[in-house]
């Protein structure tokens, strides 16, 4: 199913999420010309904390152009040794510090948030025994992050092909792809 007219903005912390994201979004029919890579810059300090920084600029950004565009925004951003909630509490604090009102239900603005790294679901992804607990960072150097990407599309797109012991951060992942243009 292709996505004609519908720009895509990601907001990342590193070269894997955008690897991870923009191979999920072609998968899922969005025109590569249309997906924007907004990631930190490398060698800047914590990723994740300038995520969270350039988050309400972003979602500020969306709002100007998503009642005559079809636009979306997708935040990639690890929970690390945090929830996944307290990741979308901050995302959503930082919106209130920055005098935005909070991400509404209609909005097609999506937060992925692997648990603990991007590496985690790249390593479930591709049939590893994996938790969300034990760091995987440094265990998927050589990873295919396009055969990762595929199989999350293809999980996202046919429930019953989905592991029982579905990691409850791609499933959340799921549900937050749902908000987004079609």
């Amino acid at each position: 199913m292709a996505r004609k007219g519908v720009r895509l903005v990601v907001l990342c912390e590193d070269d894997k999420h955008w690897r991870f994201a923009r191979w999920a979004f072609l998968q899922l029919g969005y025109n590569p010309r249309e997906l924007k890579d907004s990631q930190a810059p490398p060698g800047g300090g914590a990723a994740e904390q300038w995520v969270r920084q350039r988050y309400a600029n972003e979602v500020s950004v969306y709002r100007s152009k998503a009642g005559h565009q079809k636009i979306g925004l997708v935040v990639v951003i690890d929970a690390d040794k945090q929830t996944v909630d307290y990741r979308h509490k901050q995302l959503s604090s930082g919106l209130g510090e920055a005098g935005l009102d909070k991400r509404g239900a209609a909005e097609r603005i999506a937060i992925w948030v692997p648990k603990r790294h991007i590496e985690t679901w790249v390593a479930d992804l591709l049939g590893h025994t994996v938790n969300e607990e034990d760091d995987y960072k440094n265990r998927m150097a050589e990873a295919d992050y396009r055969q990762a990407a595929v199989a999350f599309v293809e999980r996202y797109r046919n429930p019953n092909s989905r592991p029982a012991e579905l990691l409850p951060s791609t499933a959340r992942a799921f549900d937050e792809t749902d908000r987004l243009p079609a």
